[in-house]
């Protein structure tokens, strides 16, 4: 219980990285998934550090743990633009509601997907 509470935490600093960059890309007049798609990449670059160092507390530092964490990042991203844009364009909801309902579901498969296989303890 205590990684996921730390997860969660490492979430929302991350939520806030990538919902800033979405919204300022937002304004601008970035599409709704490119900006998804940048201000992801932002957190993620917070969130494995974060991840890696605090909540998993890893003792692998080899590129296998990085290649795992932007595998399950990957997925998560693809994951989070398909229900994006479900339920932007089939369901109509505002965009930045959909933003939060998909990041709070996004939230748990990227927890579990770290913790299950990116920084899985080994067992002797």
């Amino acid at each position: 219980m205590e990684k996921f509470i730390k997860f969660g935490f490492v979430g929302i600093i991350n939520t806030v990285i990538n919902w800033v960059v979405y919204n300022i890309l937002l304004y601008f007049g970035v599409n709704y998934i490119v900006a998804n798609s940048i201000g992801f990449g932002v957190g993620m670059i917070n969130s494995y550090i974060w991840n890696n160092r605090w909540v998993f507390k890893a003792k692998s530092k080899s590129p296998k743990t990085v290649t795992k964490f932007i595998i399950v990042n990957l997925i998560v991203l693809g994951l989070n633009n398909l229900l994006l844009f479900v339920f932007v364009k089939e369901f109509g909801i505002n965009k930045t509601v959909a933003q939060i309902l998909v990041t709070i579901i996004m939230m748990v498969v990227n927890f579990f997907g770290n913790k299950l296989w990116t920084f899985r303890e080994k067992r002797d």
